[in-house]
């Protein structure tokens, strides 16, 4: 099956905020040449380590964001260095960077200074707050963006004397790394019928400020500030808590707002199992009225807290997604390699994995089609593990030349 970005080369300089975006493209067809510093990409100092190992092979972290790239390790501070990077972006497709604003101008790697050699490069730098502005030399990391960006202020649990609580997985880097990738598929299309590349500047600030869904909205048309809720989505006025505990002691999500078909199939159910009570009569089929019981206390909330109390999380779940509901089982993330759902889709892509003798089943893209496959296709390099083919192969460099290259420490 074909992929979405089948036939692009794209020249990764690796950084943790950036990583994403190449991994995202590599799952989806295009070559992704990672250029890691001689000691290796930050990211390969990221545990969890396998067997609590620490070796920069071996990071999970490192495995997860980097599968099917290529890892060549050149040393950009020094000249000879920065002439093969010139030389691999002149060929390229897409330039992915992360680096502080004017640090790549400094080598002669900025946009002016590649674009005039390669017209069709897409060159894109994904950096805290822009190339210039009141902030642009302020150093930021993850949980700063998540709070200065506004999501922290909205995440977290819905008693107020609870602190707000950062993200984890770096979702600041992704939301950047995200936003990038959209910005840089617009920016093939329009290569498409242009033939030129541009250059797509993307700040991680401001995709975490349009990233906090409604409570920017509500503040800014109404004057309104959102709270906290614990396990749902931020809003200015506290919903129904939506964590209910099932007969097996799992808790599920589980919304009590039901259109009117959907709420015969639920008043059936609960008089199944002896807990509808004075739900069966018809004033109930009136939504409004079912809104006002479904707060806490209220008939409907006490009774589908009771229905849920009388049957195991997995079979409630079953139960609901028949009756078009989005209920769902909070489980562990291990717990879902095993379940039937995901095995059915296709949801895991196994991946050998060398170091440890065996395959890793791995999460498949973002979606799936029958038409376009986006998935993992092998495993994170090791460091290093291209290097000498991309430069005699791509470059033409011959091998001994490589190995005096190798000697003076420009590469590894």
């Amino acid at each position: 099956m074909s992929k979405v970005f089948d036939g692009l080369t794209v020249i990764e300089l690796a950084d943790r905020r950036n990583q994403m975006v190449g991994k995202i493209m590599s799952d989806a067809g295009a070559r992704v040449i990672q250029i890691e510093p001689i000691t290796g990409s930050p990211g390969r100092a990221v545990g969890p380590f396998v067997n609590d190992q620490e070796d920069p092979n071996k990071s999970l972290d490192y495995w997860w964001f980097n599968t099917g790239k290529e890892s060549v390790c050149i040393d950009v501070t020094r000249r000879p260095g920065q002439d093969l990077l010139r030389r691999m972006l002149a060929t390229a497709d897409v330039f992915v960077e992360s680096t502080r604003p004017g640090t790549l101008a400094a080598f002669g790697l900025d946009y002016a200074s590649i674009a005039p050699t390669n017209a069709k490069l897409i060159y894109a730098s994904l950096t805290d707050f822009g190339q210039d502005g009141p902030w642009v030399h302020l150093e930021m990391n993850d949980p700063a963006h998540l709070a200065l960006g506004g999501q922290m202020g909205v995440s977290g649990y819905s008693d107020p004397k609870e602190t707000p609580i950062g993200g984890q997985g770096r979702q600041a880097y992704n939301a950047g790394s995200i936003m990038m990738m959209h910005s840089i598929t617009v920016a093939l299309w329009d290569r498409m019928t242009t033939d030129l590349g541009q250059y797509v500047d993307v700040a991680i600030h401001d995709c975490c400020a349009i990233c906090t869904e409604r409570p920017v909205s509500y503040w800014l048309w109404y004057n309104q500030p959102s709270v906290r809720q614990t396990g749902q989505h931020a809003g200015p006025t506290y919903a129904l808590p939506i964590q209910v505990q099932a007969a097996d002691g799992r808790y599920m999500n589980a919304r009590f707002n039901f259109p009117n078909n959907v709420w015969l199939k639920m008043v059936e159910w609960m008089t199944e199992l002896g807990v509808v009570g004075e739900l069966a009569d018809e004033k109930w089929n009136d939504p409004p009225t079912r809104a006002a019981a479904a707060r806490v206390g209220g008939e409907v909330h006490t009774a589908l807290t009771a229905l849920l109390a009388k049957v195991p999380a997995q079979q409630a779940f079953e139960r609901a997604q028949s009756m078009g509901l989005t209920w769902g089982v909070i489980r562990a993330p291990e717990e879902n390699l095993d379940i039937n759902h995901f095995k059915e889709r296709g949801f895991w892509r196994d991946v050998e994995q060398p170091e440890i003798g065996k395959t890793i089943p791995y999460p498949r893209g973002f979606y799936r089609s029958d038409g376009l496959d986006v998935s993992p296709d092998g495993r994170a390099p090791h460091l290093g593990e291209h290097t000498r083919a991309v430069l005699t192969g791509e470059l033409g460099i011959d091998a001994a030349q490589v190995d005096l290259i190798a000697q003076t420490g420009v590469v590894r």
